[in-house]
């Protein structure tokens, strides 16, 4: 610490600071102001001083002389915890939290073992989706403070949303018993609310739902809860009050865009077309133009190909935040679908000026050029983000479309529509005869899970419905018995990968796998999927469960998949490149960044599949 001059004692500096610090833990902002106003006029460098104006210029929303202040205190000395995590988490507010990254690892190197800077430290990492940085920063609090409620508290949320639910729960528990009667009422309510998403993440529905209802009664301003408790009523099949409890959430925060997103994909299954996205617009009359929402409803209107509507809704978001990249990518989107292709390239160039280096953006864009014939750019925009993400399924998807279009034989190379699919018609599993009553018991058991009425708008099927949880998640016996029938044909797959180190699919081979995805589709008269990739994926998958008679026929290829042509229209000659017929008990693997689509089929009987994607483990 810096020491005053001789003729400025430190008791006559640490009385004023002493009483701001009194003022501020009393919430009595303008007398803290007042204390301190009177030491800065004396002595202008004063650490302390400057740093609890941070404060309470922050607290008056004043952001900019806040983050003057901080900055000033620590020049002056750098090393102060307190201010480094009340300057970083003013950072992370105003949405700058690479500078709070940035910030914070320098202070967290400075004091390694400060368990306050490292909590906000992981808050920072969360919000740039750096969930493994987090995850170390919440584990090393812990080895300081055991059983410490707010990072067992974020560290839960880290473990439900990356398969590791159980580990969460038990973490949860732990804390829980620890702190039986001492925590506030909020702090708990959070707790049991992040224990109740572990147990819902597990399926274990009745046991979530009743902890949801306790963190409620609790804590009622709760809007996570409402909106978990609606997911959590919507799986056991409760759609009503699944509806209320969305609405709920909304009420007490217009922007919980979560609960905006479920409910109107819910509304939008049960074919309650008068009140989808109705929630948008009554959030928007009580925050009129908040580009946020405007262009959260605009991306559901491109969802559902309503790309007039979209557009608007992003001119509108553009007005209100003109420097927000967010809302030119919708633009574009929405214009792109309306054949407006040259306008969306434009859209697209607006948004990579604010944000130049942004993959999904670039990838977008490249698409809008393929249908424009601009092979060249399209080339060169994929490579930049392959280089920076290269496994970017969209990424390799579309420079293979501008391979293609360019008559260039690297296309080949990436997408081999020979070797690259491989079939497999499996042997029945054990204790079945054949593969006609082992796919008529799995058939009817579907049944069961197929409840909607209706496809959910993000889903690629049309006159059809897909379930919602993970099918390989479960433990009926029948969907066990497919999977390790399944296992053995990827294993095999694997295997077969011999397009060397540097190729996308080849190049993350490992002998070790696991499914991020699985569901059931099924598709009635007029039904087909549209055609698309699996953007989440490595190896994509489709299995015939039942198929419609009409699919026997090769002239027409009724329900049939077919490969390489994409979801928009290109120059492109001879966009499908390879159709294979459906047969139940046949299993289809290909690369999940391979366009892949059905033919339209009519029939009484549906057409039952189960695909999958698998990643390396």
């Amino acid at each position: 610490m810096q020491r005053p001059p001789q003729n400025q004692p430190q008791n006559q500096i640490a009385a004023p600071v002493a009483r701001a610090v009194s003022h501020i833990q009393r919430g009595e902002w303008a007398m803290a102001e007042h204390a301190l106003g009177q030491l800065l006029a004396a002595r202008s460098a004063d650490p302390d001083a400057l740093g609890l104006m941070g404060v309470i210029r922050g607290q008056q929303g004043r952001l900019r002389e806040a983050e003057d202040y901080y900055r000033r205190s620590l020049a002056m000395r750098p090393n102060q915890p307190n201010v480094c995590i009340n300057y970083g988490k003013l950072l992370i507010g105003t949405g700058r939290s690479q500078d709070a990254l940035a910030l914070l690892r320098a202070g967290t190197r400075a004091m390694p073992n400060h368990p306050d800077m490292l909590l906000v430290l992981a808050q920072a990492q969360l919000s740039l989706g750096e969930n493994e940085h987090a995850e170390r920063s919440l584990r090393a609090i812990l080895k300081l403070r055991p059983n410490e409620p707010s990072t067992v508290l974020s560290l839960s949320g880290i473990l439900n949303t990356s398969g590791r639910a159980e580990e969460g729960e038990a973490l949860l528990r732990d804390v829980l018993a620890a702190h039986p009667a001492k925590l506030p009422a909020q702090l708990r309510a959070a707790l049991e609310h992040n224990l109740a998403v572990a147990l819902k993440v597990q399926r274990r529905y009745p046991e979530a739902l009743e902890l949801f209802d306790i963190a409620i009664k609790r804590t009622p301003d709760l809007p996570a809860a409402h909106s978990n408790r609606a997911s959590t009523l919507s799986h056991l099949g409760r759609q009503e009050e699944a509806v209320a409890a969305f609405r709920e959430a909304i009420r007490q925060n217009p922007r919980h865009y979560n609960s905006h997103q479920e409910l109107n994909a819910l509304l939008y299954r049960m074919g309650r077309d008068a009140e989808f996205l109705r929630s948008y617009d009554e959030a928007l009359a009580q925050i009129p133009d908040a580009p946020d929402l405007l262009a959260a409803k605009g991306m559901f209107l491109n969802r559902v190909e309503r790309h007039a509507e979209a557009e608007d809704m992003f001119a509108r978001a553009i007005k209100a935040a003109p420097e927000w990249a967010v809302a030119y990518d919708g633009k574009a989107l929405a214009l792109a679908g309306l054949g407006r292709l040259e306008e969306a390239v434009g859209a697209y160039e607006a948004s990579l000026k604010l944000q130049p280096n942004e993959v999904q953006t670039k990838v977008n864009m490249a698409g809008a050029l393929v249908q424009l014939g601009d092979a060249a750019r399209a080339l060169k925009l994929t490579e930049q983000a392959l280089a920076k993400v290269p496994y970017e399924q969209a990424g390799l998807a579309i420079r293979e479309l501008a391979l293609r279009l360019a008559g260039d034989e690297r296309a080949e190379q990436l997408v081999d529509y020979r070797r690259h699919i491989k079939i497999y018609d499996l042997d029945p599993p054990d204790g079945f005869k054949d593969m006609e009553s082992f796919n008529a018991a799995l058939n009817a058991y579907l049944d069961s899970l197929h409840g909607d009425s209706r496809e959910h708008f993000d889903q690629t099927l049309r006159h059809g419905t897909q379930t919602m949880d993970p099918l390989f998640d479960g433990a009926h016996p029948l969907v066990v018995a497919l999977k390790q029938r399944i296992d053995a044909a990827v294993a095999d797959y694997i295997a077969g990968l011999t397009d060397g180190e540097k190729h996308p699919l080849a190049g993350r081979r490992s002998n070790a796998f696991r499914y991020p995805g699985s569901w059931s589709s099924r598709l009635r008269d007029k039904g087909f999927h549209t055609n698309h990739i699996h953007p989440a994926g490595w190896i994509s998958s489709c299995y015939y469960v039942a198929v419609p008679p009409e699919s026997v026929d090769r002239a027409t290829q009724q329900g049939w998949i077919k490969f390489g042509e994409p979801s928009f229209k290109t120059p492109l000659e001879r966009p499908t490149r390879r159709a294979i017929q459906p047969v139940a008990g046949r299993l289809v693997l290909f690369p999940s960044y391979m366009w892949h689509g059905t033919r339209t089929f009519h029939s009484e009987a549906d057409r039952t599949t189960i695909a999958f994607d698998a990643v390396p483990a």
